[in-house]
């Protein structure tokens, strides 16, 4: 790649990623950020559907868009700004714990979803950053009042977490939350009904056991050594339920969990790959998942980079909005997404694959100059065959992140 087109688009997302950094105004006290530049936030607040349905801009500020956009501050050089997205957050927490997912500065969308969980893992990473950061002992009480709402509303009886649906789940359309027979349209679907609150879901357990553990460094920070062991304890007891109940040996592979009938939901979703992405698994499974999956290309590799679903599955498309199972607005189905790329590069490095992390950093950075001579713009997501730029346009988002994968580069 040239390193003239690298530099073009590092100095693209540099631009207009403060481009979707906002002054507080209305119900956020604190900056905020939204995944599209060149818009005014919360223009649409007024109205009874957002604007992301119809054209793809988005006009408020979400949960895992803003965490993972707060981890490229170092890039920006900002201090704050995790501290400000978090604190967004907490301001709106109610009495039980529950923080919207979606906030915008004069109204909450997506109600009932709550907020993933990514608030402390963002405070932890400026923390590694930006040694200077502060954390109060009132964010922290906040923080915990945060994940007792996960433990209280979202977790079975198992201990294992689920999604109270695939919209919050952020993962809009993934199989493997959405029942593969009415997604297939078939007939008989009885024996394939997924409700909403159900499945045991993958990568909610990664992200809580990361959470957790995120929120012990936090403790440890502000000299609370009994809660942060409290919350050690805890991660390493999450990170034990998804290697003894999610894990299928038969497949080699993490999947969801049914568990009305105590099966796995076999569907090869990114998902299924997020305890390697996040260096959760030994060795002795993480690298077999990579080679047979991950980086195979009868899976997930593609010429573009990882893909969101398998080849493989019988479903995979590359359409620029979701397919089956209800409307929705992004598809996951197939397309090449920048984050859960960012994530299987993170995963590669803690296993020593700095050759195929650099491998699958360039396909996705090749991606995105290409979609940027094309368009002058980014997209949400790309074909993972072509690369043809797909939904949303003037997204940036998790999108800078691109910065850490040129940075190997």
């Amino acid at each position: 790649m040239k390193v003239v087109q690298q530099e073009k688009l590092k100095s693209f997302l540099l631009e207009r990623a403060n481009g979707c950094i906002h002054e507080p105004f209305g119900q956020l006290a604190y900056r905020f950020v939204t995944p599209s530049y060149g818009i005014e936030p919360g223009a649409d607040d007024h109205t009874d559907t957002c604007n992301r349905t119809s054209i793809g801009h988005y006009l408020q500020m979400y949960d895992w868009d803003a965490c993972f956009f707060s981890q490229a501050s170092k890039f920006l050089n900002d201090k704050q700004l995790a501290v400000d997205i978090v604190q967004n957050f907490l301001t709106v927490k109610t009495y039980d714990g529950h923080i919207p997912r979606t906030v915008s500065p004069g109204k909450f969308w997506d109600l009932g979803d709550h907020c993933k969980p990514f608030l402390c893992q963002s405070l932890a990473h400026a923390c590694r950053n930006f040694p200077e950061t502060k954390i109060s002992q009132s964010m922290l009480n906040s923080l915990k009042h945060f994940l007792d709402f996960f433990e209280a509303n979202r977790r079975h009886k198992s201990g294992l977490f689920h999604w109270r649906n695939v919209l919050e789940s952020g993962v809009d359309n993934n199989l493997a939350l959405i029942a593969p027979g009415p997604a297939a349209k078939e007939e008989n679907i009885s024996h394939v009904d997924f409700p909403d609150g159900r499945l045991l879901s993958v990568d909610l357990n990664v992200y809580m056991t990361l959470e957790y553990r995120a929120f012990a460094n936090l403790c440890r920070r502000v000299g609370d050594t009994t809660l942060a062991n409290q919350y050690d304890e805890k991660a390493n007891e999450q990170t034990e339920l998804i290697e003894t109940l999610l894990w299928s040996e038969e497949k080699g592979l993490y999947f969801n969990r049914d568990p009305k009938f105590d099966t796995f939901v076999e569907i090869l979703s990114w998902t299924s790959l997020s305890p390697v992405m996040a260096g959760l698994s030994p060795a002795d499974r993480a690298l077999p998942v990579i080679e047979k999956y991950m980086l195979n290309e009868e899976h997930f590799l593609r010429p573009t980079g990882i893909s969101s679903l398998a080849q493989s599955e019988l479903l995979y498309n590359q359409s620029y909005r979701g397919l089956y199972g209800r409307a929705m607005v992004s598809n996951w189905q197939g397309p090449m997404w920048v984050l859960p790329n960012v994530l299987a590069v993170r995963g590669l490095k803690h296993y020593g694959l700095e050759k195929e992390a650099r491998n699958v950093s360039l396909r996705v950075v090749e991606t995105m100059t290409k979609a940027l001579d094309q368009l002058s713009t980014l997209t949400e997501n790309y074909d993972a065959e072509t690369g043809k730029p797909l939904w949303a346009p003037q997204f940036i988002s998790w999108n800078v992140l691109a910065l850490e994968l040129m940075e190997l580069i």
